[in-house]
């Protein structure tokens, strides 16, 4: 799809604030500064976006897509299922531990409950991504590649194996950040674990593959 100028600059608007988001936090933050840091008026930045709420919803829901497409491209055009996961889970701890996910984190959570904007992170973008990786287990499921499950308790599962207790201990400072071999070899325990709870099941009596 070809991008208009338009959204040429709804990106721009939406990558500066949510670096000056990170940088200042939400609520030091102002539509003013965001807009003197594009160079550019604050009239602009209503014209694309109607608050600054609206712009922090859209921080959310750029990062969460772009982390969705980035991970799942990484799982399925692995051949092997275990290595897939592998890499999906690479993908995914990366940028789920990296300083701007943690910060759009806080800002979703922090925000109060009146606003629906957490609710809404949770239901319109974080489910939504995780039921997409849902999905392709189901479709995995169906093949015998994986045993029968309910595929959103597997998706969550895995989630749960991957980020084990990385996700707590930057956000609390415990860590600054987490390295690559660490992250590597949680992907791994994961992809292990995860095909211990559901692996492959075997085809169905009177199937073509029986023997």
């Amino acid at each position: 799809m070809v991008r208009t100028r338009s959204d040429e600059k709804r990106r721009e608007i939406i990558r500066v604030a949510a670096q000056t988001f990170q940088e200042l936090g939400y609520e030091r933050t102002s539509m003013l500064t965001i807009a003197e840091r594009m160079s550019g008026s604050k009239q602009t930045l209503y014209n694309y976006f109607p608050s600054k709420e609206d712009l922090l919803r859209a921080v959310l829901e750029v990062d969460v897509s772009e982390v969705v497409e980035e991970a799942l491209d990484a799982f399925l055009k692995q051949k092997n299922l275990r290595q897939g996961l592998v890499e999906l889970g690479k993908v995914y701890l990366t940028r789920q531990l990296a300083p701007l996910a943690i910060s759009n984190f806080r800002n979703a959570a922090t925000q109060p409950p009146e606003s629906k904007l957490g609710e809404d992170f949770y239901r319109k973008n974080l489910c939504v991504a995780w039921q997409r990786f849902a999905d392709a287990l189901k479709s995995l499921m169906a093949e015998h590649k994986l045993r029968r499950a309910d595929p959103w308790i597997a998706a969550m599962h895995f989630k749960g194996l991957v980020l084990q207790d990385l996700l707590e201990r930057v956000v609390l400072g415990a860590a600054d950040s987490v390295n690559n071999v660490e992250i590597g070899s949680a992907a791994k325990q994961a992809a292990d674990a995860f095909l211990r709870i559901y692996g492959r099941e075997a085809p169905p009596r009177g199937g073509k593959n029986k023997k």
